[in-house]
């Protein structure tokens, strides 16, 4: 693990894993790539699998020669195979990784859709915000790919404990009341929204969603416990830089519904609050 950045040598580090899709990869970069105003600001990180022999010809072959010949900055990590049940283990690494002012959490079957998104994104800077991208989520309220100032990770050494990044980064947000969506629009070519993609990758995906007695699981009380202490201390950030708001303080003293910043960008109702029991919240000292 390296010594890690704490002040911002680029604007913008793209932080992707992927595995065993090597030309949808590069046409998801693509299209990062040729619609920023400014690859010099941008450094892209990418993290593969050590067993992923295909994916690593692929790099090898077309994709680093691509970067060369434009000169934008790529590193590509080969690390230990994980698995998508810890994902965010491998989005950890390559924020440990970068430096950017701005880590913004990538998909190799996403599609940017805007001209000049990293202006918009570099322009942000200073913010203690969670940023979210316009998506074909159907007003989901979560940021799918979240963009994190660099500060997130300085204060809390990581990007997300938890294998699902965009709901952990979006509840904490919320929490908060620190979320904001950008004009920058994003498409996910994922199958269940557009019938593209439904690959072994798409078809075998684990979440560690649904089973609150489950230890991995989101919304374990262990992990609910964790998000307050998450937002407790963002919270803290935003008050020491002049950017708080009071929502915080507001919810911790139980004046308002936790969840309600983000139920009120929600308008199709697509997430559900599941309540945990008070006797398995006094288990872990709530």
């Amino acid at each position: 693990m390296p010594v890690f950045n704490t002040e911002s040598e680029k604007d913008i580090s793209i932080l992707l894993p992927t595995r065993g899709r090597p030309e949808l990869m590069f046409a998801s970069l693509s299209t990062l790539v040729t619609l920023a105003d400014d690859n010099s600001r941008i450094e892209y990180l990418i993290a593969i699998d050590d067993d992923d022999d295909e994916t690593k010809q692929f790099i090898e072959a077309t994709l680093l020669p691509w970067f060369e010949e434009q000169d934008i900055d790529l590193t590509v990590f080969a690390m230990p195979r994980k698995g998508y049940g810890r994902l965010n283990e491998y989005v950890n690494f390559l924020g440990a990784h970068s430096k950017g002012a701005w880590l913004i959490f990538w998909n190799d079957d996403a599609q940017m859709r805007s001209p000049g998104w990293d202006t918009e994104v570099a322009s942000k800077k200073g913010q203690l915000k969670i940023f979210r991208f316009k998506d074909n989520h159907n007003d989901h309220p979560y940021a799918i790919f979240p963009i994190i100032p660099r500060e997130w990770y300085v204060l809390f050494e990581c990007c997300s404990p938890q294998q699902q990044s965009d709901a952990w980064i979006s509840q904490v947000g919320y929490l908060c009341d620190s979320v904001e969506k950008l004009n920058s629009e994003v498409v996910h070519d994922r199958a269940d929204l557009t019938g593209n993609n439904d690959d072994e990758i798409y078809q075998t995906r684990v979440y560690h969603e649904g089973n609150i007695d489950n230890p991995l699981d989101l919304n374990h009380p262990k992990f609910h416990m964790l998000k307050q202490h998450y937002a407790a201390k963002w919270n803290w950030l935003l008050t020491l830089a002049g950017q708080g708001n009071g929502w915080w303080e507001k919810v911790s003293s139980g004046e308002v519904n936790p969840w309600e910043k983000m139920l009120e960008n929600d308008p199709n109702k697509q997430i559900a609050i599941t309540p945990i029991p008070k006797e398995k919240m006094e288990q872990y000292g709530s």
